[in-house]
């Protein structure tokens, strides 16, 4: 099939609480393959955070250790997972991993979501893989080699890393939300559908971090609470520095201020230095470069833009103002950006 693409099937044995082994990717090694990556996701049927894919490249010698931890994230403990996790971010040859947020996953849709995770996941890497090892799924958009392998976390060993990697740092991002809504209990179920959960979203309404088209969420939420137009800001702006991130850019400082005003990213890629002005709105469209900041803001920012290059210990012989123009869903959630380059000439 194209790209060397191809589908694993179950041969009759159970998979359950099967070790997962690294033959598929010492045969792929034999073939010329030098980095083999293990592809899997987290989180696809939770009513509430985003969807994470973790990635991992393991070495073509992995240590033993790894053998006698790694399994299928579901059948460890959370002890064990994290036990497993240290061994495998500080083993492997490089692992990460993608998320797909909220919004994102409200906008086009879970199955495609969890392949938009999985991609930036990939993007990440370094090195960059040559072949990848998923599991149950494909992805053709990723133009690589690649097998689709069902229960896969059960048979690969790079599988069942990323699957222990993925649900890790998801967990540990769900036990943080906790704190900002204590009211949902997401340290304890981390976003799935248990008990508990639904409970507290029949009596509270859902917050932002639901996935508002899953169908016990969708019958409340109009009950959602309208957040702060800081609270929006912020997360625009978190959106639109993980995009510039996913581009290859560095983020070098956030919300810089000055007496003249406030540049919300400052964001290289080694060669250019960008000032970027982050608006969202909601989708009415955001018109020509020139409509989306009024001239007296245009002046600030260029004060402020010269400001920080006078402060800055590199010279940089090229810069820019960018403006990032973040679209808000319905409930005023992030959903994609447009980033509109040299929106003001300074």
């Amino acid at each position: 099939m194209g790209q060397g693409l191809q589908l694993a099937k179950l041969d009759g044995r159970s998979t359950r609480n099967a070790s997962p082994d690294f033959e598929m990717e010492t045969e792929l090694h034999r073939q010329g393959f030098k980095h083999v990556a293990g592809l899997d996701e987290v989180g696809r049927g939770c009513l509430a955070g985003p969807v994470a894919a973790g990635a991992v490249i393991l070495p073509p010698n992995p240590a033993d250790v790894l053998f006698e931890l790694v399994r299928d994230s579901k059948q460890l403990s959370p002890i064990q997972r994290e036990k497993a996790y240290d061994t495998i971010t500080k083993s492997s040859v490089y692992h990460a991993v993608g998320w797909t947020t909220p919004a994102e996953i409200d906008k086009i849709g879970i199955a495609p979501s969890v392949r938009r995770a999985m991609r930036r996941a990939l993007a990440k890497l370094v090195p960059a893989t040559d072949h990848l090892l998923i599991d149950a799924i494909s992805l053709p958009s990723s133009g690589l080699p690649q097998k689709s392998i069902i229960r896969g976390d059960s048979k690969s060993l790079s599988i069942a890393a990323a699957s222990i990697v993925a649900k890790v740092e998801r967990d540990r991002l769900m036990s943080s939300l906790s704190d900002e809504y204590q009211r949902y209990g997401f340290e304890a179920h981390k976003g799935y559908a248990t008990r508990r959960h639904l409970d507290a979203i029949a009596e509270f309404g859902p917050c932002h971090i639901h996935r508002m088209s899953f169908a016990p969420v969708r019958r409340v939420a109009y009950r959602i609470r309208p957040q702060t137009a800081r609270a929006i800001g912020q997360r625009a702006e978190s959106f639109a520095a993980a995009a510039l991130e996913e581009r290859g850019m560095t983020i070098v400082n956030r919300n810089f201020r000055t007496r003249f005003g406030e540049v919300d990213l400052i964001v290289s890629d080694e060669r250019t230095l960008c000032f970027v002005e982050v608006r969202a709105r909601k989708p009415s469209g955001f018109g020509a470069p020139s409509e989306t900041i009024s001239p007296d803001k245009s002046r600030r920012i260029i004060a402020a833009s010269q400001e920080f290059l006078q402060k800055s210990r590199v010279v940089w012989s090229d810069w820019r103002i960018d403006v990032a123009a973040v679209e808000l869903d319905q409930w005023s959630r992030p959903v994609s950006v447009e980033f509109i380059e040299s929106a003001v000439e300074g």
